[in-house]
């Protein structure tokens, strides 16, 4: 008897040994399959990239037919004169040379309204404007003064007026000063020259540390002018009405000691672009947001008088009218969640299988996470032709769907599968609410991560890991 009942007791031993070792070993192969399951994310991730590149490419395409983004330059003067030089005889003889000088009070306000355009299944932000320039320049005669041009060498005097896309004017440019309207035309010989540096690496020896070398890459702005007569034209009071049609990005160029600018729009997410931030916090009215800036500069552009190119580049400010939240965006942001679909659906699994004795086999584990990881390729397709938000609905429907019959089929039981089916809705709410957010996503996404931990360690506590099942 005493043998018997010692063999019964090695053998309850055994079997409860087996059994821990057997749920250690399948909680082992669990975890690994949910590694396995996360190597076709990266790979949908390059697919949603491609098609946002594609949409890219179409969004260029539209602004190239509409008008391309747009800065602002000028108004400036532009003196024309002739300086002496030396031939190479040593002959004094006569170059024509230009001098380019800005304002010192630069005015700008008006509206712009942005709507979306649309090519096949893409759209990108274009906008027009009607806008109002008021400029303030010094005298004539004290230009004469700073610049040293003798009034005998001046050839011509012309106020020029550029932006960086020419096909965004949409009508006459007409400079207004002392009761006196100023048409401006395109001129060919008139070009303002933009200089920006751009880093690049480089080096001559092979061993050697690679360091950030600066290269110079100049561009050229078409320009529109008109002569004028300095005797007539009133300096302190230069008016320009104009509109003007672009996309994406707004930007300005404050070329004057004093610039304030006051810019009104009916889109609503704006990213403030370039060097300077606007001065109060936007105001929101009837839908439409005005933002304001002031910004004043004791030697603009390293100088008011210049001969050859500028870094404007350095100074530009300006708008950028945003697609938030777009479907590409949210999309590529809920398939990084991938692994926690997979391996909180996974732990589900894991958790009914041990409490109630059911044995789930890896394969049904593997169906399951392919079925997730075929939806986030189904949302990809359905929100470029419906939107993000009813493609979620529909394939984490279908998803959700899916999952709950084929889990009903080897589980029998209707109340599992609707506990499964429970999580499942609500993990899918979670994540859905989670991309709707901006600036709070992380916020919410670590307060819900947290509770979601806080469910597992609860419902953990009942298996009974260290007995026979």
């Amino acid at each position: 008897m005493e043998n018997n009942y010692q063999e019964h007791e090695t053998n309850e031993a055994n079997s409860s040994v087996y059994s821990q070792n057997k749920t250690m070993i399948k909680g082992f192969l669990v975890c690994l399959l949910v590694l396995g399951l996360l190597i076709p994310i990266p790979f949908i991730l390059n697919l949603i990239e491609e098609r946002q590149e594609s949409k890219n490419k179409v969004m260029t395409e539209i602004s190239d037919k509409w008008s391309g983004s747009q800065t602002i330059y000028g108004p400036f003067l532009e003196i024309n004169y002739l300086k002496d030089a030396k031939n190479e005889k040593g002959e004094t003889i006569k170059n024509q040379e230009k001098t380019y000088i800005s304002a010192n009070e630069l005015n700008i306000k008006g509206t712009i309204d942005s709507q979306l355009k649309s090519r096949s299944i893409y759209n990108a932000v274009v906008y027009s404007s009607k806008l109002n320039v008021q400029s303030k320049f010094k005298n004539f005669q004290e230009i004469l003064n700073e610049t040293e041009i003798a009034s005998a060498d001046i050839v011509s005097t012309k106020i020029i007026f550029g932006i960086s896309d020419a096909k965004g004017y949409e009508d006459k440019l007409i400079v207004t000063s002392g009761g006196k309207n100023y048409p401006l035309t395109m001129d060919n010989q008139s070009t303002i020259h933009n200089v920006s540096p751009e880093v690049v690496n480089s080096t001559d020896d092979e061993y050697a540390v690679e360091q950030p070398k600066a290269e110079v890459k100049t561009s050229s702005i078409q320009v529109m002018s008109q002569k004028i007569d300095p005797t007539t034209f009133d300096f302190n009071q230069v008016s320009l009405n104009f509109s003007m049609k672009g996309s994406q990005l707004f930007n300005i160029i404050p070329s004057a000691i004093n610039t304030k600018v006051d810019l009104t729009t009916n889109w609503k997410d704006l990213k403030y672009d370039g060097n300077f931030l606007p001065n109060e916090d936007p105001t929101i009215k009837d839908g439409k947001t005005n933002v304001k800036w002031s910004i004043y500069q004791q030697n603009p552009l390293q100088g008011q008088i210049w001969n050859d190119a500028r870094n404007f580049s350095d100074y530009s400010f300006g708008v950028n009218f945003l697609q938030m939240n777009d479907h590409y965006d949210k999309t590529y942001r809920s398939t990084k969640y991938a692994i926690l679909f997979i391996g909180l659906t996974f732990v589900a699994f894991f958790f009914i299988e041990n409490r109630n004795h059911f044995n789930i086999h890896l394969v049904q584990y593997a169906l399951v996470g392919f079925a997730i990881s075929v939806n986030f390729v189904l949302l990809l397709s359905l929100s470029e032709y419906i939107g993000f938000d009813y493609a979620y609905f529909i394939s984490s429907g279908a998803t959700i769907l899916l999952i709950t019959f084929f889990v009903n089929s080897f589980l029998k039981s209707i109340s599992l599968t609707s506990k499964i089916t429970l999580m499942l809705v609500l993990l899918y709410a979670f994540i859905y609410s989670v991309l709707q957010l901006k600036e709070h996503a992380l916020l919410v996404g670590s307060i819900g991560l947290f509770f979601i931990v806080a469910i597992l360690m609860y419902y953990s506590k009942n298996i009974e890991w260290n007995k026979a099942n």
